[in-house]
C-alpha cells in the first residue's frame, strides 16, 4: 500500500516537472519560432516583389501592342495589395507578431531612390517600412514604385506607368498585369526631351 502511494507521488512529481519544463521551453522558444516565421514571411514577400518587378519591366520592354501580354502573380501569403496610381506604385501590406522594422525605410534594389534617375539605373525602387498597431502586431509595408529614367543620347525620358486594369485597386489573393501600350509625350521628360511612356495595367484580386 505504502509502495503504491510512493509510486503515485513519484509519478505526480515527475509529471509536474515535465509540464514545467515543457512550459519553460515553450516560453523560451516561442519568440524564436515567431521570429523565424517572420523572417520566412519577409523573405517570401521580398521574392514576390522582385518577381513582380521583373515581370512588369520585361512586359514594358518586350511587348509590342496593347493586350498582347498578360501575367498573373499569386501572393505568397495573406496580405493586402494596393495599386497607388498617384505615386505610380504597388504596395503589399501584412501583419506579423515580431518587430522587424518599426522606423524609417529600407531600400532593396538601388542606391538611388529618387523620383528621377539616369538611364541605365533600375526603373524601379523596392522598399520596406514598418509600423506598430494598437493590437500589438507589427505591420510591414513593401512598396514597388517606378520612376522616370533620363537619357541624353538621345535626349529623352523613359517611364513605366502603372494604370488600373478594371478600376479595382485592392486585392488579397493575386495580381493580374497586362501590357497597355506605349506613347511618346513631346517635351514632357524631366530633362525637357520627349517622354516615352510604357503602360502596364494592374488588377489586384
Amino acid at each position: 500500500m505504502r509502495k503504491a502511494q510512493t509510486e503515485a507521488i513519484t509519478l505526480v512529481l515527475i509529471s509536474g516537472i515535465i509540464i514545467s519544463l515543457v512550459g519553460f521551453a515553450w516560453t523560451w522558444g516561442k519568440p524564436m519560432i515567431d521570429k523565424r516565421s517572420v523572417m520566412t514571411q519577409f523573405a517570401s514577400a521580398t521574392r514576390f516583389m522582385e518577381d513582380l518587378d521583373e515581370k512588369i519591366v520585361n512586359m514594358a520592354g518586350t511587348c509590342s501592342s496593347q493586350g498582347s501580354c498578360e501575367e498573373t502573380i499569386t501572393l505568397p501569403f495573406a496580405g493586402l495589395v494596393t495599386l497607388d496610381e498617384a505615386n505610380n506604385a504597388i504596395t503589399y501590406t501584412f501583419d506579423v507578431n515580431q518587430p522587424l522594422i518599426t522606423k524609417g525605410e529600407v531600400i532593396f534594389n538601388t542606391v538611388d531612390n529618387g523620383t528621377v534617375a539616369r538611364y541605365g539605373e533600375k526603373p524601379s525602387v523596392i522598399s520596406l517600412r514598418g509600423k506598430t498597431t494598437p493590437s500589438s502586431l507589427y505591420t510591414l509595408i513593401f512598396t514597388l514604385r517606378y520612376r522616370e529614367l533620363d537619357s541624353t543620347e538621345p535626349w529623352k525620358g523613359y517611364k513605366i506607368q502603372l494604370t488600373s486594369l478594371s478600376g479595382n485597386v485592392n486585392g488579397n489573393n493575386r495580381i493580374i498585369i497586362s501590357y497597355g501600350g506605349s506613347e511618346t509625350r513631346a517635351g514632357q521628360a524631366h530633362n525637357g526631351g520627349d517622354l516615352v511612356v510604357s503602360k502596364v495595367k494592374v488588377q489586384p484580386i
